[in-house]
């Protein structure tokens, strides 16, 4: 598969302290079509970049050097990690957005996601639960890429993490602290943005009812991939 270079993005930097990239960094572009989004993209006006452009028909363009740094992720927190453009590749998926008609991903598109996924992964030796949503490390500003993503079917290929078993709540609880704590060893910033952080972790797992309320089923989900994150990073 192709990866045409025919645009470049003149907002990048210098990834600082020149690290290797440990996460990606998954977006939709939340614009009307592909010319937009690349207009922006690759506008010294906008201010915003991405290292990867993914079309609706699985076109791949590549608009900075993976060697520096994207301005994609904007204010974020990761496990208690701030300002994640250094650290990440950023890729964005044309699709409207929620604000102009949000639609599903069409399959060329996620097979081109994964082709891609695949190659940075192998090149950077990035872990699967380092794959990432932009409305995970910014919950507060962000819904990208969304409830219409599939985040399992990535992960059945290793592509991103998903828990291989379920956790039983326990019998007796505290509800907003057993969701505090949850949360945060996921790596949501719930310090400064609970709320959103729940929603943002539906979004990502569950996919329905995208309110701050938690049911029982809803909290089995959570738990459930709070012990899976924490135990693939011990054997990480």
């Amino acid at each position: 598969m192709q990866i045409s270079r025919d645009y470049s993005s003149p907002n990048f930097e210098i990834r600082k302290n020149n690290e290797s990239p440990n996460k990606v960094i998954l977006h939709y572009t939340g614009m009307k079509d592909t010319n937009s989004a690349l207009n922006k993209l690759c506008s010294s006006q906008s201010k915003v970049s991405s290292h990867y452009l993914i079309n609706r028909d699985g076109k791949i363009w590549q608009l900075v050097d993976e060697k520096m740094t994207s301005w994609h992720a904007g204010v974020s927190d990761w496990l208690g990690e701030k300002n994640l453009n250094h650290s990440s590749i950023g890729i964005e998926l044309c699709n409207p957005g929620h604000e102009f008609g949000y639609k599903n991903f069409p399959k060329k598109q996620m097979y081109s996601l994964e082709f891609l996924l695949k190659k940075v992964i192998l090149k950077y030796n990035i872990r699967p639960e380092f794959i990432l949503g932009h409305s995970d490390v910014a919950p507060a500003r962000k819904k990208d890429p969304g409830e219409k993503f599939k985040w399992k079917n990535l992960a059945t290929k290793g592509l991103a993490a998903w828990p291989k078993y379920n956790v039983k709540l326990p019998k007796i609880y505290d509800k907003k602290t057993l969701i505090y704590k949850s949360l945060e060893i996921i790596g949501y910033n719930v310090k400064d943005n609970l709320d959103a952080s729940i929603i943002a972790f539906k979004r990502h797992f569950i996919s329905r009812k995208l309110d701050h309320l938690m049911d029982e089923e809803e909290m089995k989900m959570l738990i459930t991939v709070s012990k899976y994150f924490m135990d693939i990073r011990r054997i990480s």
